[in-house]
């Protein structure tokens, strides 16, 4: 399958990441409130540690590996089984250890906590990153879809007050459970059942260890700050960083869904020697994912200060700044993702990327340590900011003489300032429209309009004025797929 559809795939499902949130979460803020929102954060991040814990470092590791099989139907049956054989031993280990925890009574609650347990179990099924290695994106795509809408069902037809989190927590649990299952019936088309040498699993168990240790690495500056603050800070500035973080990342799912889809053709790629065809798929994934991401960027940054107490209620509009330094990392992530998971992994450089990664866990926390006590959410989401810039510093160190960074950059810069442009016009137009309608969902509605229209008007003309290849190539591409054959 093409790059174009399993993108488009993705992409169709990580739209989805963000409209959900988009309805739900107005909804939840109100009925739930700051401090139930922080006791889901904290037992959310809490469960999470024992899912990445079960599934180790399958999600990078597994696919790659799947990948490298190619078309041998045999080998890949075989490599799987080993690796799936690593990942339910680990995986059973971790079940029975959360199930010890659940039953410490934790600061969230038993009732909470148990109900992530299905999450944990979920973990023990996940064969996503098989799917994923041999470039089938539409089945899983469709399941995560089904699922997902099923929780929302649930979240608004039995979420009615502060005491149903444990309901919106089983919806989230069971939508994850629910996916995994649904994976299963498919598998056999993909891979015939051999079972596994315990010799030759467990030669899988060290590579994929190094693997994760940036998925850790990562949590540090992802799920940590979650935990710290409720800890160190209370669930309410929990729970102000929990929607604050949630919204200025949901923009990333289209972005992220690019290394998703690249990695294993990456791999392929490099692994038949078409280092060339690689590198240029390469520099037209960085150019898309940036395009996006200072249109998400600014985007964020202009209408934030009334998307947070129109979108959040009042309890939450302390939340605008806090999104504001937030929406920062999102093209540092979007380049990482090309830098780290794009071209350090497919190329088989797992310890720089695992230092890169480290090297943001440790600013993170240092940083969390210093500023949280002091600043609450706000002191997290700047320990963030420097955390991904971190890691971009030593990634673009470790690349910088393999790959035309200067140029990367430079394609860059002019959708920087068409970003700028669109968040100094929404805000002037923020005056009138407020004026006139209040703070409120028609002014934010149209604020959103005015930035989309600005952004796209300044980035397409400069790209035709310049005749950008990789747009030429992207308009040519949307255009064949509506024409009338």
């Amino acid at each position: 399958m093409s790059i174009k559809n399993n993108y488009l795939y993705q992409a169709t499902y990580q739209l989805l990441l963000i409209i959900v949130p988009l309805t739900t979460t107005p909804y939840l803020s109100r009925v739930l409130g700051a401090s139930q929102v922080g006791v889901y954060s904290y037992t959310y991040s809490i469960a999470n540690y024992f899912v990445m814990f079960a599934t180790l470092g399958m999600s990078t590791y597994g696919v790659r590996e799947i990948a490298a099989c190619g078309n041998d139907r045999e080998l890949r049956s075989k490599v799987f089984w080993e690796m799936y054989a690593v990942q339910a031993l680990v995986s059973a280990v971790c079940i029975v250890a959360y199930v010890i925890y659940s039953f410490a009574n934790p600061k969230g609650g038993f009732v909470v906590a148990a109900v992530w347990g299905m999450w944990v179990v979920s973990a023990l099924l996940d064969v996503s990153w098989m799917f994923f290695g041999v470039e089938e994106f539409k089945m899983p795509t469709i399941r995560s879809i089904v699922t997902r809408l099923l929780s929302v069902v649930v979240i608004f037809g039995f979420v009615r007050g502060s005491e149903d989190l444990w309901v919106y927590c089983a919806a989230i649990a069971g939508s994850f459970l629910a996916n995994q299952v649904l994976l299963w019936p498919f598998v056999r088309r993909y891979v015939d059942l051999v079972v596994p040498k315990p010799k030759e699993a467990l030669r899988h168990l060290v590579p994929n260890l190094r693997l994760f240790i940036p998925v850790i690495a990562i949590s540090f500056y992802v799920t940590l700050d979650k935990v710290m603050l409720g800890a160190m800070a209370g669930m309410i500035q929990a729970g102000f960083f929990e929607y604050s973080e949630k919204l200025s990342r949901m923009p990333m799912a289209l972005v992220t869904a690019v290394g998703t889809v690249m990695l294993p053709r990456m791999t392929v790629e490099l692994k038949g020697g078409n280092r060339g065809k690689a590198l240029s798929l390469l520099e037209g994934s960085i150019w898309a994912m940036l395009m996006m991401a200072f249109a998400m960027m600014f985007g964020i940054m202009g209408i934030a200060h009334e998307f947070a107490p129109v979108f959040l209620g009042s309890e939450f509009s302390s939340c605008d700044v806090i999104m504001c330094v937030l929406a920062l990392i999102i093209p540092v992530v979007s380049t990482t993702n090309v830098l780290g998971r794009q071209y350090l992994l497919p190329t088989g450089r797992d310890t720089l990327f695992t230092l890169s990664v480290c090297v943001g866990a440790v600013v993170n926390i240092c940083l969390n340590l210093a500023l949280i006590p002091a600043a609450g959410a706000m002191g997290a989401a700047i320990s963030t900011v420097f955390a991904e810039a971190s890691v971009l510093v030593a990634q673009v160190v470790m690349t910088s003489k393999e790959l035309p960074l200067h140029l990367y950059f430079k394609n860059a810069i002019p959708f920087a300032i068409c970003g700028f442009l669109m968040a100094v016009v929404i805000r002037i137009a923020s005056i009138p429209f407020t004026a006139i309608w209040g703070v409120g969902v028609i002014a934010l509605a149209l604020e959103v309009c005015v930035g989309i229209v600005v952004y796209v008007v300044l980035a397409a003309g400069w790209c035709l004025v310049t005749a950008n290849e990789h747009f030429l190539s992207l308009v040519k591409g949307v255009a064949s797929n509506f024409r009338i054959k």
